[in-house]
């Protein structure tokens, strides 16, 4: 009589490895393809970065655009830098370059060709509009000035 034995084939072996490994080959690709979750990650945290410089920026010129209507002057360059969290040594926000330039006549009261620009440069062109700006454009006849805010915009 033969005994019985147990245990597992060669050929039970050979498709349990293969079937890992297909496992290993997709979960691979979904980690490092072209729409992978590790690049799909970065992709995320460029867009965050992208927000964050904007969402700063305009809520700088809004800010400008409040002291305008409410008849006060600009805040000095500096003040603006440090609003934006700049100084001398930092012009960059999540890696992004921002330069503020501001027109003032006369600190303490505004003019009508006073404005303020806040421009965002980057290597990649990423801003469609990259200058966002308070200023007094000029009325049609018969109309009043009224201050206008153009924010910085991405593509």
């Amino acid at each position: 009589m033969m005994k019985k034995e147990n245990g597992i084939t060669l050929i039970a072996l050979v498709i349990t490895i293969i079937v890992l490994l297909i496992l290993a080959g997709v979960s691979i690709a979904m980690l490092t393809g072209d729409n992978g979750i590790l690049t799909r990650a970065g992709d995320a945290k460029s867009s965050t970065s992208k927000a964050e410089v904007m969402e700063k920026v305009n809520m700088e010129l809004n800010g400008q655009m409040a002291n305008a209507m409410a008849g006060y002057a600009f805040d000095s360059e500096a003040t603006i830098k440090k609003n934006l969290g700049l100084d001398d040594t930092n012009t960059t926000i999540g890696g992004y370059t921002v330069s503020v330039t501001l027109t003032q006549a006369t600190a303490g009261k505004l003019t009508d060709t006073d404005k303020v620009e806040i421009a965002i440069t980057d290597s990649n062109s990423e801003f469609t509009t990259a200058t966002g700006i308070v200023s007094k454009p000029a009325a049609a006849e018969g109309e009043t000035a009224i201050w206008k805010v153009t924010p910085v915009k991405a593509k």
